[in-house]
């Protein structure tokens, strides 16, 4: 096996895992989502069947506490999803393809492993964008509304 083709199978596994990487980070936040509706019934449900209605308060303080968990794992994920998206631009780029198939090299960080070697503050803005995207925040902040409503009602 010569190095182009090392490479080229290289390249297939770290697809392969990148997509594994993707759909696992998917289950761990569909849990992260179910574990916080338990949770947060689980309080209100005590809250209301204790008469101690200023414990629905501590509702607020769970759904903030899994929606930080939460853009934590968007965060990861972001980075997985953008070098998916760079693997797939350049399979899709005839020209950048036939100049790996002509000189038998693959562009740099293309083959499997992909590193993440992002800066401190790289990491804090996906980390940001995963708290504030819109599959996210509108999940939490539904729930800090119904938390709110029930907590002043």
């Amino acid at each position: 096996m010569n190095r182009f083709e090392f490479q080229t199978t290289m390249l297939e596994k770290g697809a392969d895992e990148l997509q594994r990487h993707i759909s696992r980070l998917d289950e761990i936040l569909s849990k992260i989502k179910a574990g916080c509706i338990t949770v947060w019934v689980a309080l209100i449900g005590w809250a209301f069947s204790s008469n101690n209605t200023e414990m629905v308060s501590l509702g607020a303080v769970v759904i903030i506490g899994f929606w930080l968990l939460e853009g934590f794992f968007r965060g990861l994920q972001a980075r997985y999803l953008a070098s998916s998206a760079k693997l797939t631009e350049f399979l899709n780029d005839k020209a950048a393809l036939d100049k790996s198939f002509e000189t038998l090299e693959f562009p740099a960080n293309v083959v499997y492993p992909m590193t993440f070697s992002e800066s401190e503050w790289t990491k804090f803005k996906l980390y940001w964008c995963g708290l504030s995207a819109l599959s996210t925040s509108i999940f939490y902040l539904f729930l800090v509304f119904v938390n709110y409503l029930l907590w002043v009602f």
